[in-house]
């Protein structure tokens, strides 16, 4: 019977084995997969990032490019309207225009029907010439000046972007071009067209500068053409008549994104990870300058490298997986042997932990006790406090009808007249009044403080005048008051009453008195404590107030947990507001929280919830 039993558990533990084996080859497949997963997305970021660096500057630098433009064309123009040359002294003004903005290629002055009247250029050495008349052509056919004869005053039409053609034949060395048109009205020269082919290398240099060890730039001026590539075979494929190549072909998927979006962001294509903006254009009639493509391109062999890398790190992890799950199933054979050991062990760690929190409950009663008795020992010190006045000014009462019978004796014995004897009446008289007021105020001091001690002691469940519980606390707190230079302010209605413990009552308020007395109050002698009581329908609560330092923001959240002190070196414990607390709570069934307080420092607010009548 125990050998079959052996047998059973010998079978289970080997398809448990089984079991255990297949599991953390899956496992290892998944976080090996969510490793290289991860590792790759992570080292992809600083590509997208930079990528992303580079879009964003290129598409300032041309939005920039058009805006600068726009710019020149306006101020050229006002400043021709402004100055009206005439035909024999234009082409100073359009050479002055060079100086101040050199990156023009050509300005131009055309007629209505298309002429050429005035036309100067920049030569490949880079001099400045002015056409000579015999030179000049006619434009009738251009798009430019189509487009530029139907514009209205103060528009401005931006050409397309391509290599500039003289005469039919692309010039060389390439110069990209584009062209600002406007119609413009000279005095002399009547209504014209205004043409500045802008050199568009500048800007073309400095996008390729944007280019990075891990990420080039490409430029598509609209879905035809590539204007900068890292191939120089694929750009001004359209004006050089050469092999197609644009962003349709080249990259489909994202050329169809950017048709419904302006921006795409990082993403893998093939083996390359690419960002993508667009560029809208304003101008959209016939030969207008395109919409601009900017693509971010990882260098061919980035991201082939960075698979590879990422891997390597999924190998790594899935193969230490699997070496923990051997060694863990290993363990599990010695961990079967000494599982009996280890859950007897267990029951008797679990034994001792049920002893030690007994003994912490136990202690938190007996630390509970103790603040009873630390409370009543505060009350005991101000009651010996206050009896010293009345209990001294008895003595002194009794000292001067001793001094007066001393007195009377002696001049007894000489012959006492009538006058020294009525002195002696009156005399005596008034020192017993004052030994009999004081004699009284002791006794009421005692009374109170029997009445209080007896509230607490007796431990029922009555109701009680809140007003009169707080005035006899207040009385034998009295030394305390003076101590700490506190004022005690009490606003209850006389006919307030509360249906609970009085004695708990009591102990809470001065538990949060002393609160304050120990923890908010500096060296000032304008400390105040105020205690408001206002009836609710369903509640009484009573507002405990001081103008101290106030809690601690660190402190706010765990103030009513025990333990919980800013003055341990002072030998505070942390229990006070923890049982005032419990208390509440016990004899109550009430609520104690920290409140927002008007006057700075600290507010306390209970809610004594009460029986409603029938």
């Amino acid at each position: 019977m125990e050998l079959a039993k052996l047998e059973q558990q010998g079978i289970l533990r080997n398809i448990w084995s089984f079991v255990w084996v297949l599991f953390v080859i899956c496992v290892a497949g998944i976080i090996g997969f969510l490793t290289y997963t991860d590792r790759l997305s992570t080292f992809k970021q600083p590509i997208q990032i930079t990528q992303r660096s580079q879009i964003d500057a290129a598409s300032v630098l041309i939005n920039r490019k058009i805006s600068e433009i726009e710019t020149v064309m306006r101020l050229f123009k006002h400043e021709l309207e402004l100055l009206q040359p005439s035909k024999r002294v234009i082409s100073h003004a359009f050479k002055t225009l060079f100086k101040v903005y050199p990156e023009l290629l050509q300005v131009r002055w055309l007629d209505l029907q298309g002429n050429e009247i005035v036309r100067l250029e920049l030569t490949h050495d880079g001099t400045l010439v002015e056409v000579d008349e015999s030179a000049l052509q006619n434009k009738a056919s251009r798009y430019y000046f189509t487009a530029g004869i139907s514009l209205v005053p103060d528009e401005i039409f931006i050409t397309q972007i391509d290599l500039n053609v003289e005469n039919g034949v692309v010039q060389r060395p390439f110069y990209p071009t584009v062209r600002a048109v406007t119609k413009a009205t000279q005095a002399e020269l009547g209504t014209g067209i205004l043409v500045i082919n802008f050199d568009l290398r500048p800007l073309l240099d400095n996008l390729n500068t944007l280019n990075t060890a891990t990420s080039y730039l490409l430029v598509g001026a609209g879905t035809s053409k590539w204007i900068l590539h890292p191939n120089p075979d694929k750009e001004w494929t359209i004006d050089l008549s050469t092999p197609p190549a644009n962003i349709v072909l080249e990259v489909p998927h994202l050329w169809h994104q950017l048709s419904t979006q302006d921006s795409v962001p990082s993403q893998t294509i093939g083996n390359h990870i690419i960002t993508a903006q667009r560029i809208k254009s304003s101008h959209h009639e016939v030969g207008g300058m395109q919409e601009i493509y900017l693509l971010a391109k990882s260098k061919d062999d980035l991201l082939p490298g960075l698979k590879l890398k990422a891997m390597k790190y999924a190998f790594a992890m899935s193969f230490v997986l699997c070496a923990f799950g051997l060694i863990v199933l290993i363990l599990y054979v010695k961990h079967f042997q000494r599982l009996k050991g280890l859950s007897k062990a267990l029951k008797n760690e679990r034994d001792s932990l049920k002893t030690a929190l007994a003994q912490q409950n136990l202690l938190i009663s007996e630390l509970a006790e103790s603040q009873k008795l630390s409370s009543l020992s505060i009350m005991v010190a101000g009651l010996a406090h206050e009896l010293n006045t009345p209990v001294g000014a008895t003595r002194m009462a009794l000292s001067n009808l001793k001094s007066l019978l001393d007195t009377l004796s002696e001049r007894a014995k000489n012959g006492l007249t009538k006058a020294q004897f009525e002195h002696f009446i009156s005399q005596s008289e008034k020192v017993i009044l004052l030994a009999d007021s004081n004699n009284q105020r002791a006794i009421n001091l005692v009374k109170s403080f029997k009445r209080l001690s007896f509230e607490r002691a007796k431990d029922d469940n009555s109701t009680f005048n809140v007003l009169d519980t707080i005035n006899i606390l207040k009385q034998s707190m009295a030394g305390l008051f003076k101590q700490h230079h506190v004022t005690l302010e009490v606003h209850i209605p006389e006919n307030m009453n509360i249906q609970g413990d009085a004695g708990a009552f009591s102990q809470i308020i001065q538990i949060l008195i002393t609160n304050a007395m120990d923890h908010a109050f500096g060296a000032s002698t304008a400390n105040k404590i105020a205690i408001v009581a206002t009836q609710k329908n369903t509640h009484v609560e009573v507002r405990v107030t001081d103008n101290g330092a106030g809690i601690p923001p660190s402190l706010q959240s765990t103030i009513f947990d025990p333990f919980i002190t800013s003055k341990r070196h002072k030998q505070h414990t942390g229990l006070g507001l923890h049982m005032a607390k419990a208390w509440m709570y016990q004899a109550f069934k009430g609520d104690i929280k920290l409140t927002d307080s008007t006057e700075g420092g600290t507010q306390f607010t209970l809610v004594f919830p009460q029986p409603q009548n029938e």
